[in-house]
C-alpha cells in the first residue's frame, strides 16, 4: 500500500482551490441549459396592506416577454412545510398566494424573458396599485408575545434581591444579514415529470423535500444539485420563494428558468439575523462569583410567519447564558415582536454571537463593579459542566484557552484604567470575551469507492453533504486520504446533490463532524474486506492486488454516524477566548481593531488550512457585527434603507487586522470517532463584546448599542462630558 500522503490535522492547499481560482467551479448561476429562460421580480412598494390592481398590459407587450405571474394565475402550490424536520420555507404561505403584503419588497409578480434585461425591464413596466395599511418596523414600537419556553433554575428574583453586588444593563443589536457574496440563484427545469434544480441552498435535501410537497411529487422525481455554493451564513437555510417561482414558471413554459436575485431582493427578501433587546441582571458575591443570572430578551418576528404555531426559529439569545457561567440561579424570558419585516432566520452563530454580545458585556462591567481583572471574573466562574443541565463536558479545555489566549496577546501588560494607554493621538484599549459553540452532529453517510488505474488505487467519496466554502471537499478528502494511505490526490470528493447519500443540512457547525466520522467508517470497512485477502496478517500488499485476488474491480461501502450513538450522559461545547486591541481617535469617534488574538478548543482539527480560514472569517464577522453592519428600515414606509453592498456595510481588507488564531490539539473522542468538532461559527462568538470592552477600556465610555459607530461613540462621549 501507498504512503500516507497527508495526516489528519495538517495543513495544505483545500483540493477545491484549482477550480475556484481557474473558474472552473460551477455555481448555480453558473448552469446554462439549453433554451434558457430569465426570471425577474417586482417586489411590493408597500411594507403592509394589498394589492388592489396589478396591470400587465405594457409588460406583456415587451420585447422577449414568456411569462408574467401575480396572484392571479400563480397556479396552485401544496402546503409548505415550516419546521417538521425535513424542509424549511421562510414563508408559511407559497408565494404569489394572495393579494396581502406583509413587508416591502415581497414579491408581488415574476416576469419571464428571454434575457435576464428583457425580464427586468418587464418587470419594470408592470403598474400597481395598493391598498396600504399602518407598518411598524422597530423592534421598540410594537407590543411582543411572550414565549412558552421560560428556562430556569433556583430562585433567580430571591438572589437579585439579597446579593451584595448587583448589575443590571441593556444591550441592544440591530437587524443585521448574512450577505453573502453569492446572490441567492435557482436554475430549475423539467425533464418528462420530474424536476431538476440547480440551486444555492445549504441543503439539498431540504429543498428536494419542501419542492416535492409543493408539487405533489415523490422525493426521488425531484432532483437538486448544489456542488459549489458561495458562502450562506445561515441565509440559504430555507427554500425561498424564487426557487418555487423558478419551478412554477419551468413548468408553466416547458423550458429551464434561472432566477437569480438581486442584491436589494437579498436583503430586503431573505431572512436577516433578528433584532434583540436584552436585559442581563447579574448578581454576585463580592469576590465576583454569579449568584443569580437573570436575562430577558426581546427579538423580532415577522407578522406572517405563524407565530406561536408555525415558526420553527427565534433568535435563542439564552442557550449560551444558561449554560456558560457557574451560577446556581437563573432564569430567561424571551419575548417576540411580530414587525413588517421579513422573517427572520438564521445567520452565523444564531443565539450565541447576540447572546455573547449582552452577557459577556455585562461580565466585563460587573468586573470593573468590583475591581477584579476581567479575565480573573472568568475563571473565578468557571465551570466543567453544563451549567443547566449538569452534564459534564466530554471534552473541555476552556481555562487553557484562556491562559494560552492571554499568554500570546500579552494581557498581563494591561494598565487596567481606562484611557490609561496611548499612542499618538489615540488612545489604546484591551478587551477579552468568552467564545463559545455547541457541538453538533446529525445522521449522515457517505458512499467511498476504491479503484484501479494503471498508476494504482484511487477514491471516490459521495455524499449529498453541501460545500460552502467551508473546506468540506478537503475535509473528506484528507480523512479517506489517511484511512485508506492514500496520496490525497488520488481521492475525488463529490457534494451536492439529492441522489447522493443522505446529509444533513450545512448548519449549526455540524457537517465535518456528522459526515467525516461516516467517511472513515466506509474506509474501515473497505480495509477489512480487503485485508481479509492478504496471504498472511504480515503481508504488506498493493489495494489494486488485493482487489485482483479478490477478483473485483473495484470495492465500495457506504458509512453512517448517528446522532444517537453519541453518550447522552455528556454535554458537548467548543469553547475560546477573544482578546482584542483596539485604537480610538476620541476627536473623530474612530475606532480601529488592531489586532485580534483568539484560542480555540474545537477538538480534532482535520485540516489546519480550512479550520484557519473558518476561524479567522468568523472574527472578521464579529468585526462587521460591532463596528459597522446594520440593516436600517424607514420606520415610515418599511423600505431597507442602502440594501445593497455599498449602503450595507460589510468589513472590507482595511478594516481587518492582524488576526492570530490557533486551537488547542485536543480530541473530543465521545462525541465521534474522529474525535472533531464544527469550527465554522466559533470564531464570530464573543468578539463583538471583546470590542467593546476595549472600547471601554481606551475611552471609559461604555457602548451597549450595536453598531459602535463614530457617531454612536461620539454622542456617548458628549453625554459623559455633560454628567
Amino acid at each position: 500500500m501507498a504512503t500516507a500522503s497527508r495526516r489528519i490535522g495538517g495543513p495544505g492547499e483545500r483540493v477545491d482551490a484549482g477550480l475556484k481560482v481557474t473558474g472552473q467551479a460551477r455555481y448555480a448561476a453558473d448552469v446554462v441549459l439549453p433554451n434558457l429562460a430569465h426570471a425577474a421580480y417586482l417586489g411590493s412598494a408597500i411594507a403592509s396592506g394589498r394589492v388592489l390592481t396589478i396591470d400587465t398590459t405594457r409588460a406583456e407587450q415587451a420585447g422577449g416577454v414568456l411569462l408574467i405571474l401575480t396572484h392571479h394565475n400563480r397556479g396552485p402550490l401544496g402546503d409548505l412545510p415550516n419546521g417538521d424536520g425535513t424542509a424549511l420555507a421562510p414563508d408559511p404561505r407559497p408565494p404569489l398566494a394572495d393579494a396581502r403584503v406583509h413587508y416591502h419588497g415581497q414579491f408581488v409578480a415574476m416576469v419571464v424573458a428571454e434575457s435576464p434585461e428583457q425580464a427586468a425591464h418587464a418587470a419594470s413596466l408592470i403598474d400597481v396599485t395598493y391598498e396600504s395599511a399602518p407598518c411598524v418596523v422597530d423592534i421598540d414600537d410594537a407590543e411582543a408575545l411572550r414565549l412558552e419556553e421560560n428556562p430556569r433554575r433556583g430562585d433567580c428574583a430571591a438572589a437579585l434581591r439579597a446579593a451584595p453586588v448587583a448589575l443590571d444593563v441593556l444591550y441592544s443589536s440591530p437587524v443585521q444579514h448574512p450577505c453573502p457574496l453569492e446572490p441567492h440563484a435557482t436554475v430549475a427545469h423539467w425533464v418528462g415529470h420530474d424536476l431538476v434544480v440547480y440551486d444555492s441552498t445549504q441543503w439539498v435535501l431540504g429543498v428536494r423535500a419542501l419542492l416535492a410537497r409543493a408539487f405533489g411529487l415523490a422525493d426521488d422525481r425531484v432532483q437538486i444539485v448544489a456542488p459549489f455554493v458561495g458562502g450562506s451564513f445561515g441565509s440559504k437555510v430555507c427554500t425561498a420563494a424564487h426557487t418555487l417561482l423558478a419551478a412554477v414558471a419551468a413548468r408553466r413554459l416547458g423550458r429551464p428558468v434561472q432566477s437569480v436575485l438581486r442584491r436589494e431582493q437579498v436583503l430586503a427578501t431573505i431572512g436577516p439575523r433578528a433584532a434583540t433587546r436584552q436585559r442581563i441582571q447579574l448578581a454576585a458575591e463580592r469576590d465576583g462569583r454569579l449568584i443569580a443570572l437573570r436575562h430577558h430578551t426581546r427579538s423580532h418576528c415577522a407578522v406572517n410567519s405563524g407565530f406561536p404555531d408555525r415558526d420553527p426559529f427565534h433568535e435563542p439569545t439564552s442557550n449560551v447564558t444558561r449554560m456558560l457561567y457557574a451560577c446556581p440561579n437563573y432564569e430567561a424570558v424571551h419575548d417576540v415582536v411580530p414587525l413588517h419585516l421579513m422573517k427572520p432566520g438564521w445567520m452565523r452563530a444564531p443565539g450565541e454571537a447576540t447572546g455573547l454580545w449582552a452577557l459577556e458585556g455585562a461580565m466585563d462591567e460587573l468586573a470593573y463593579q468590583l475591581g477584579v481583572d476581567p479575565l480573573e471574573l472568568r475563571l473565578r466562574n468557571h465551570s466543567a459542566r453544563n451549567a443547566h443541565t449538569g452534564k459534564p463536558y466530554a471534552g473541555e479545555h476552556l481555562r487553557e484557552c484562556y491562559e494560552r489566549g492571554a499568554e500570546r496577546f500579552g494581557w498581563a501588560r494591561r494598565d487596567p484604567r481606562p484611557r490609561s494607554m496611548r499612542e499618538g493621538d489615540a488612545f489604546v484599549g484591551w478587551g477579552l470575551a468568552t467564545a463559545t459553540h455547541p457541538g453538533n452532529s446529525d445522521d449522515a453517510s457517505v458512499r467511498v469507492r476504491l479503484d484501479c488505474d494503471s498508476r494504482g488505487a484511487y477514491a471516490s467519496v459521495a455524499t449529498a453533504g453541501v460545500d460552502l466554502g467551508t473546506g468540506l471537499y478537503t475535509a473528506l478528502a484528507v480523512v479517506v486520504a489517511d484511512a485508506l494511505e492514500l496520496p490525497l490526490a488520488r481521492v475525488h470528493v463529490e457534494l451536492g446533490d439529492s441522489r447522493l447519500p443522505p446529509a444533513p443540512v450545512t448548519g449549526g457547525s455540524n457537517l465535518t463532524a456528522s459526515l467525516a466520522p461516516a467517511a472513515r467508517a466506509a474506509c474501515l470497512q473497505l480495509r477489512r474486506r480487503l485485508l481479509g485477502f492478504r496471504r498472511d496478517p504480515d503481508e504488506v500488499a498493493e489495494w489494486g492486488e488485493l482487489l485482483a485476488r479478490a477478483g473485483l474491480g473495484h470495492i465500495e461501502a457506504i458509512g453512517a454516524s448517528e446522532s444517537r450513538a453519541v453518550p447522552e450522559q455528556y454535554a458537548y461545547q467548543s469553547f475560546g477566548a477573544q482578546f482584542v486591541e483596539v485604537r480610538v481617535v476620541p476627536e473623530l469617534g474612530q475606532v480601529r481593531v488592531t489586532r485580534v488574538v483568539g484560542v480555540f478548543d474545537v477538538g480534532q482539527v482535520v485540516n489546519a488550512t480550512a479550520t484557519r480560514n473558518q476561524l479567522i472569517g468568523g472574527i472578521v464577522f464579529g468585526l462587521g457585527q460591532a463596528l459597522l453592519e446594520q440593516l436600517v428600515h424607514d420606520p415610515a414606509r418599511g423600505v431597507p434603507v442602502g440594501a445593497d453592498l455599498s449602503g450595507y456595510l460589510i468589513p472590507v481588507h482595511a478594516d481587518v487586522p492582524d488576526i492570530d488564531v490557533s486551537w488547542l490539539d485536543a480530541p473530543d473522542p465521545a462525541f465521534n470517532s474522529l474525535g472533531c468538532r464544527g469550527a465554522g461559527e466559533i470564531g464570530i462568538t464573543g468578539v463583538a463584546a471583546a470590542i467593546a470592552s476595549a472600547v471601554h477600556h481606551a475611552t471609559g465610555i461604555r457602548v451597549r448599542d450595536l453598531p459602535i459607530t463614530p457617531e454612536r461613540l461620539l454622542a456617548d462621549m458628549a453625554d459623559e462630558r455633560e454628567k
